[in-house]
């Protein structure tokens, strides 16, 4: 039983990244915002811009706090990833992607979890980092 209500989860969740990416690939900000806000209050009690204004502190108080499983952490990961795409020189994209590091690194040391495509996201920010901040 218990089995059965974290695959439904999973499909939930997957379903709406789904929905997620193709806001982001029509260029439809306003509608990925909106569904971001809706699955963010749903399954961390929090909105987008609320998550996006934490500190490195307050983020990592909220990860202590919340104590999701990997598969959620890893989903709100993808979003905040999806969210930030395309990578620009901003304070507010170096603070998301400060973020999702936080959760990659969580993920590892707390859930022992680890994806070839976290690692290749992983690269990616730090690639930006070293370009953008160095």
């Amino acid at each position: 039983m218990y089995k059965d209500y974290i695959l439904r989860e999973l499909e939930k969740m997957t379903v709406i990244m789904a929905r997620l990416v193709g806001f982001k690939e029509q260029a439809k900000p306003d509608e990925f915002i909106k569904l971001a806000d809706t699955m963010l209050q749903n399954e961390f009690d929090i909105k987008l811009d609320e998550l996006l204004a934490l500190s490195a502190d307050d983020f990592e108080l909220f990860l202590i706090k919340s104590n999701h499983k990997a598969d959620k952490l890893d989903a709100l990961a993808q979003l905040l990833y999806m969210y930030a795409e395309p990578f620009s020189p901003s304070p507010e994209t170096l603070a998301t992607l400060q973020k999702i590091l936080l959760i990659f690194e969580w993920l590892e040391k707390k859930h022992h979890s680890s994806s070839f495509e976290n690692i290749n996201k992983r690269n990616t920010i730090y690639q930006f980092l070293q370009t953008n901040y160095e």
